[in-house]
């Protein structure tokens, strides 16, 4: 069963097992929400599981923030977790889930997910495709500070290639602090602000390689992990050393580096 959701700007809107169109083209805007940024990927939604499509770059990405995600979460699950589902039982909140990239795996690996994204045409998408594979996945089109507003709790936070699009960085960790229970952990994927990144992410990524389109990223909104410890520390979450995700051209995948002046991930558990 496939749950599909409306946040609004006030509360929780339940629905039945379909998405729910949204008010405007596509996306629900203010707070943290960038809108021009939704609005550039709402236009892209029927494309999201195509690999060899405008998201392709983000499906060779999955096995590598899988990777991590495994590594975070599954000591949390404890005796629940097995080599199967090492998951198994825990509630995970996916923000900015897109088309369910993320959410799916997760969900296969035994968490009970619930994905949240603006863009209301890209919900629409992950339900239908978790609809057609039998996931029961938890799906709302909204921003993450509705869900805190509504005093969701999870036992962990994945926001992936998220925090260098959000209009409110601040506002952003302060929802991410309250839907997180104590001794919960959040998972971040993001690109660094460096030299390095603007030639890799902007320049080759968009430019040459045309792998995004044009405009998809900002270079001045990318964080460097020093930033988001100096965002987080203060709300009470320990944060581990970043990891690099670099990308081989060769295979044709990313892998995890000591190199993180281009994607990285950033590990934080509540305390």
């Amino acid at each position: 069963m496939i749950r599909a959701q409306c946040l609004g700007r006030r509360g929780l809107l339940p629905t039945r097992p379909t998405a729910v169109a949204p008010e405007s083209p596509g996306s629900a805007v203010g707070g943290t929400v960038d809108a021009a940024d939704i609005g550039r990927f709402a236009r892209l939604a029927d494309r999201w599981w195509d690999p060899d499509g405008p998201h392709g770059p983000l499906h060779r990405f999955v096995p590598a923030r899988m990777a991590v995600i495994r590594e975070a979460l599954g000591p949390l699950a404890g005796a629940a977790g097995d080599r199967r589902r090492p998951l198994a039982g825990l509630r995970v909140l996916d923000i900015g889930c897109g088309g369910g990239l993320l959410a799916e795996p997760m969900t296969r690996l035994g968490a009970r997910v619930t994905g949240v994204d603006a863009d209301a045409a890209g919900i629409a998408a992950a339900t239908a495709h978790a609809a057609a594979g039998g996931l029961e996945i938890e799906y709302i089109a909204g921003a993450a500070e509705a869900l805190a507003a509504a005093d969701r709790r999870f036992d962990a936070v994945v926001a992936s290639e998220v925090v260098e699009h959000v209009a409110d960085r601040e506002a952003f960790v302060d929802a991410i602090a309250h839907l997180l229970r104590p001794g919960g952990v959040l998972v971040l994927t993001t690109i660094n602000r460096t030299p390095r990144s603007y030639a890799g992410a902007i320049v080759a990524a968009e430019y040459v390689l045309r792998w995004v389109p044009r405009g998809t990223h900002d270079w001045s909104k990318f964080p460097t992990p020093d930033e988001l410890r100096q965002l987080l520390e203060p709300r009470g979450f320990a944060v581990e050393p970043p990891v690099g995700l670099a990308y081989d051209p060769v295979e044709g995948v990313f892998r995890e580096t000591a190199d993180a002046r281009v994607n990285y991930a950033l590990v934080a558990r509540k305390g």
